[in-house]
């Protein structure tokens, strides 16, 4: 298990490979090249550093504010542009100052710029929050310093009883203080088709 404290700089060994990183307690927008950044076949042919079920934790002052799961990390020895694959998918568990879980996120797919502090996930990504609403998009980018979350990509959000849906969103990372960007309607959920509501279960889950 690695943890990380808020605005304390880490020189962590992670899977061989030292990195400088600087952790907060949140995530949000994100820079051009991290959302465009793809590995080349040069850089893939570079990852051969592995770790196996893998939990990070973040921490505030001492306090948890998230905690990281991952089946597999593929670490980057790219001194110019380092960065850690997430292939088989990831779920992230937020906590607030009190401890208490308030949402997680999961994906099937996370790639982290630790010299940018932020981390693009992408494919079936999903949030929960503590109201029970449940976001899913496709792609989303979570910034380890300013707070939010934030994506351009189509998102649904479903409540208890609605569904909304627009392109682009931003929220912190909580997913309890949300705008969708462009909001295109809401549709009300006929009440027999209502969804049971999904707990908040902390843990690795199936990652």
């Amino acid at each position: 298990m690695i943890s990380q404290n808020k605005y304390t700089p880490i020189a962590l060994s992670v899977l061989g490979i030292s990195l400088l990183i600087t952790v907060s307690s949140v995530f949000s927008s994100c820079s051009e090249a991290a959302k465009n950044f793809k590995p080349t076949k040069k850089d893939t042919l570079s990852l051969n550093e592995y770790a196996e079920t893998v939990t990070i934790e973040f921490t505030d002052s001492g306090l948890l504010r998230a905690r990281m799961f991952s089946p597999l990390l593929i670490a980057s020895k790219n001194s110019k542009k380092p960065y850690v694959l997430m292939k088989k998918g990831l779920k992230v568990d937020f906590y607030n100052p009190e401890g208490q879980l308030e949402s997680y996120l999961t994906a099937e797919y996370g790639i982290s710029f630790p010299n940018e502090k932020k981390v693009k996930v992408q494919r079936n990504v999903e949030i929960l929050n503590t109201k029970g609403e449940t976001l899913n998009t496709e792609e989303l980018i979570w910034d380890q310093e300013t707070g939010t979350i934030r994506t351009d990509k189509f998102v649904k959000i479903t409540g208890k009883d609605q569904i909304t849906q627009g392109t682009g969103l931003i929220s912190n990372q909580s997913f309890t203080d949300w705008e969708i960007i462009n909001y295109q309607g809401t549709i009300n959920i006929p009440h027999d088709q209502i969804p049971r509501p999904r707990p908040l279960i902390p843990g690795r889950g199936r990652y």
